[in-house]
């Protein structure tokens, strides 16, 4: 049976059944506005584990003050239950940020390292642990695209104790090396095909790497010269240590890729994760779906 559950309480009732009867618990903690890379990770929790929850709450400590975040919460549901969900539970700012509440996971500065202050990473791993630490999942799920919070989030489950495994999932995108993202879903499919150069971009940086090249610094001058950019800025290509988001003066594993681009005020982002020898020479084990048709 498929349920949405629209409180805390009510989905707290269930996770204690799901733990009372002993079975395995995947979740998916999302913001809402779910897509297809939400589903692939949805899939994953369904497939192993007996219960998968997706979470929806678009957490308001990771936006400006006055930034409303667009989504619809019948969608959602339609999307996660689709895609495997047993459950869907969803939240509101008096339940999740009720008066007083003060508590966020410090990790030193990590969480300014990958994309600077704007991104407030430090509340995205705020919300995710908050999450685990409610359902007490057996595993929980996060995707590539977003490597810094999937990393960060492991870092703060390990570090605190959680009885909890953090899976990653590969990066879902279209045809064109785009990957599938919330920010993207009012873009055009012009400004789609325009915007993957930058992943082409940071590819041939990877593999420039198997071929011998190991200064960050020629790297980085080489895949910006492949970025032919008309509506979107190029913020930033990097090469950062995965351990520790520093960045590299000589590549070494492991390692991530990460560019930025800017268009209608929006900063989207791209990056190719690089834990091992495998992945260097292989590429990252991303999954590829067809470009949307135009409305």
């Amino acid at each position: 049976m498929q349920m949405h559950l629209a409180s805390l309480s009510a989905g707290r009732t269930f996770l204690r059944e799901v733990a009372r009867t002993g079975q395995t618990l995947g979740t998916v903690h999302t913001l809402g506005a779910l897509h297809r890379g939400h589903a692939e990770l949805i899939r994953r929790a369904a497939i192993e584990n007996d219960v998968a929850i997706v979470t929806v709450y678009p957490n308001k400590s990771q936006f400006e003050p006055g930034i409303s975040y667009d989504f619809n919460l019948d969608d959602d549901i339609g999307l996660a239950l689709r895609a495997g969900a047993t459950a869907v539970v969803s939240s509101n700012d008096t339940e999740m940020f009720p008066a007083g509440y003060r508590t966020l996971i410090s990790q030193e500065d990590y969480d300014l390292r990958l994309d600077g202050p704007q991104e407030r990473l430090k509340e995205a791993v705020t919300g995710a642990i908050r999450w685990i630490c409610y359902a007490r999942p057996t595993r929980s799920y996060f995707g590539l695209k977003d490597i810094g919070q999937a990393i960060l989030v492991k870092r703060a489950v390990t570090d605190l104790l959680l009885d909890c495994e953090i899976r990653f999932v590969p990066t879902v995108r279209y045809r064109n090396g785009v990957p599938i993202s919330s920010r993207l879903r009012r873009f055009s499919r012009s400004e789609l095909d325009e915007l993957s150069c930058l992943f082409m971009a940071l590819n041939h940086a990877r593999r420039a790497v198997t071929q011998g090249t190991s200064c960050v610094k020629n790297l980085i001058t080489s895949a910006t010269s492949l970025i032919t950019f008309r509506k979107f800025k190029l913020d930033f290509i990097r090469i950062v240590d995965a351990d520790n988001f520093e960045n590299l003066e000589q590549v070494k594993l492991p390692f991530i890729i990460v560019g930025a681009a800017v268009a209608h005020g929006i900063r989207v982002f791209d990056s190719i994760y690089v834990p091992d020898q495998d992945t260097l020479l292989e590429g990252p084990a991303d999954i590829w779906i067809d470009l949307p048709e135009e409305p």
